[in-house]
């Protein structure tokens, strides 16, 4: 990825063209092998000044609140699926023209608002944890609030829906998605073959270089084959994997504390929430400068990371973290009054397109 520094002002997120559309042949093939339906979670990535290319070889978008189900019909010109742990009146007046296929997390909230739908479902918790890096983010952990259980499929729900939903992955490999494959066949064999559509949720990190997308495509195809059903799986950060960056600039260098014009908490959640650690070019492991990288926020824990480079850093200079799509823009905040930042592409030819930038009036239109 070479970036035209001069051009960005930053903070900036930037999408990475040719890199998402790398991501999305690898959708396009899996499509092609099984003959599946793919939505993007626009709960990870909502930027829709690039759902034109997504809406080349994706079926639409799913979203988790109305907001996001308008911004998938009003941009991506494809199907429209809804999911909630619960709906209000308000939201299913809105939804019911606008979504094409909608999950309830309980039969309640089916018997209550599921006739407004002609392609409706119940998501089911398959009760299989296999989310590996914090509880937080299993569907599966233990007193679990997301879904009923399969025993809950009496053929009297069933004549009620035609879809089961299972969400139960985060960032997983294949091996996963094959294990929740193969439990979702045998724990409701016969509600699988009274329904249209299996839809497997996201978390299969079809791009992750690791990632055995044969393994999930002979998965989905023998789901499909044995039930007579359509499969979807809606992934997310998988789409945009390694498909953009968030550029800073350094504004001080003291005592081994680097403060950017970024922050953990306002620009990239996730590295408090986790947590984890994000890559930065340039960071390497046997570096001879050693720096811990900090947001520019009050809050003391606005800690990114320890990081070494060959060369010291100074005032002025880029820092570039890299996989900064998923769950980014989607998720932050200007705490402490600190600017959003602009929104950029790289397109394919090497040059940078500025899409939006922030300002006072986005901070103060928030807060009366």
């Amino acid at each position: 990825m070479q970036l035209p520094l001069k051009d960005i002002k930053t903070p900036a997120y930037i999408a990475d063209k040719k890199r998402i559309k790398e991501n999305l042949a690898t959708a396009a093939y899996i499509k092609e092998k099984t003959g599946c339906k793919i939505l993007l979670a626009t709960k990870s990535f909502s930027m829709f000044s690039i759902f034109d290319e997504f809406a080349k070889t994706l079926d639409g978008t799913t979203a988790s609140g109305y907001y996001e189900a308008k911004l998938g019909h009003d941009h991506f010109a494809g199907e429209v699926h809804a999911y909630s742990p619960a709906f209000t009146d308000d939201e299913i007046a809105s939804l019911k023209d606008i979504c094409t296929h909608i999950s309830f997390n309980s039969v309640k909230q089916l018997e209550k608002y599921g006739h407004n739908f002609s392609i409706r479902g119940l998501r089911v918790n398959p009760r299989l944890s296999l989310v590996k890096n914090s509880t937080m983010y299993d569907p599966s952990a233990e007193n679990s609030r997301f879904g009923i259980k399969a025993s809950e499929l009496t053929d009297n729900i069933l004549e009620k829906i035609n879809l089961i939903h299972v969400h139960n992955l985060c960032e997983n490999l294949a091996d996963d998605s094959v294990s929740l494959i193969n439990h979702i066949m045998q724990i409701m064999p016969k509600a699988l073959d009274k329904v249209e559509y299996i839809n497997l949720g996201g978390g299969h990190y079809i791009n992750h270089p690791d990632y055995d997308v044969e393994k999930l495509i002979d998965s989905i195809n023998k789901i499909q084959k044995k039930h007579n059903i359509t499969a979807i799986i809606e992934p997310g950060g998988a789409l945009v994997y390694e498909g953009g960056c968030l550029v800073s600039t350094v504004l001080d260098v003291s005592g081994g504390f680097v403060i950017l014009d970024t922050s953990a908490t306002c620009h990239m959640p996730d590295v408090l929430e986790v947590p984890y650690r994000p890559n930065v070019m340039g960071d390497k492991a046997d570096g001879k400068y050693s720096y811990t990288l900090t947001g520019k926020t009050c809050l003391t824990g606005d800690i990114i990371g320890d990081y070494r480079f060959d060369r010291p850093l100074k005032e002025g200079d880029k820092v570039i973290f890299t996989c900064m799509m998923q769950y980014t823009m989607v998720k932050n905040t200007s705490f402490n009054g600190l600017p959003l930042p602009d929104i950029g592409i790289l397109e394919e030819d090497g040059s940078y397109r500025l899409v939006k930038t922030f300002g006072y009036k986005d901070f103060e239109g928030r807060l009366s």
